[in-house]
């Protein structure tokens, strides 16, 4: 682990997904703090998690949609906030308490493993973070990834 620019990780995963033809559908915009202080992690490691999210947006808009990614320094709580928002099929209510627990998949049989998001709550965990998932104001899934700030990563 050492002091990383979040957004830079974010744009290189971005530049990842972005290589898959599928990921190519999805209008993609991005708000990313400039401002924002640095993180105390391993950037292979949130770069899969990154990853991770944004080949799930993909999944869950086969026929496009849009996907918006955001970081912010929340001060209060001296953490970076990561947000994905997507516009997809969404996740029922019923399933969200579920989607970080290993082998638990919405995806049709053959497609998903259900480990993708198990191994994201693992990393980001073992970082001190937060990964939740919510709705996106009725229009697909929200993942919030909130990783904590360390005073001496400046």
């Amino acid at each position: 682990r050492a002091p990383i620019d979040i957004n830079q990780i974010i744009e290189a995963s971005i530049r990842l997904a972005s290589f898959d033809k599928n990921f190519q559908k999805l209008r993609l915009t991005t708000t990313l703090d400039s401002d924002a202080p640095h993180v105390y992690a391993d950037a292979d490691q949130l770069q899969q998690v990154f990853l991770n999210l944004l080949l799930n947006a993909r999944d869950a808009m086969p026929d496009g949609g849009e996907l918006h990614v955001r970081s912010q320094y929340e001060p209060l709580s001296e953490e970076m906030t990561i947000e994905f928002a997507d516009t997809g099929t969404g996740i029922a209510p019923e399933h969200r308490a579920h989607v970080f627990d290993p082998f638990f998949t919405t995806k049709p049989a053959g497609t998903g493993t259900g480990l993708g998001l198990a191994v994201c709550y693992g990393i980001i965990t073992a970082h001190g973070g937060r990964i939740e998932v919510a709705p996106n104001d009725g229009r697909g899934t929200c993942i919030y990834v909130s990783l904590p700030i360390v005073a001496d990563a400046q």
